[in-house]
């Protein structure tokens, strides 16, 4: 009996599963590593399972109305003006820790790597 392929035992299974990751926004790089495979055995599959390359397809987000877009961001400033003004440091330390946790892509992470440097580096430079 031949051995299954890398498709067959790690990927078709997990079909709907790439679905949802798409929906959420996963790269395709990121869903590589949840399956297992590597990224360009991922890509070769895709040319020959079109039910793998629908279920990598990202969709398009709906159109936002200009009013709920404002509504957001009128929500988005008085977040932020709440957090700076009126948290404690636990508390924005909790609200740091959620996004933290929230986050799945390594270069999002590097990128608050290099801003929590800055960071260090202001604060010792005031000092």
């Amino acid at each position: 009996m031949a051995k299954p392929t890398k498709y067959e035992s790690h990927i078709a299974p997990r079909l709907s599963e790439i679905k949802v990751w798409r929906e959420e926004r996963l790269s395709i790089p990121d869903i590589a590593k949840r399956l297992s495979v590597g990224l360009s055995t991922l890509n070769q599959y895709r040319a020959y399972y079109p039910e793998l390359e629908e279920a990598l397809q990202l969709l398009e987000l709906p159109e936002i109305s200009s009013n709920s877009r404002r509504n957001h961001e009128k929500w988005l400033a008085s977040s932020l003006s709440f957090i700076k003004k009126h948290m404690t440091q636990t508390e924005r330390q909790q609200v740091f820790k959620a996004i933290l946790e929230s986050i799945d892509d390594e270069e999002v992470i590097e990128e608050f790597r290099l801003r929590l440097d800055e960071r260090k580096k202001q604060i010792s430079d005031d000092n």
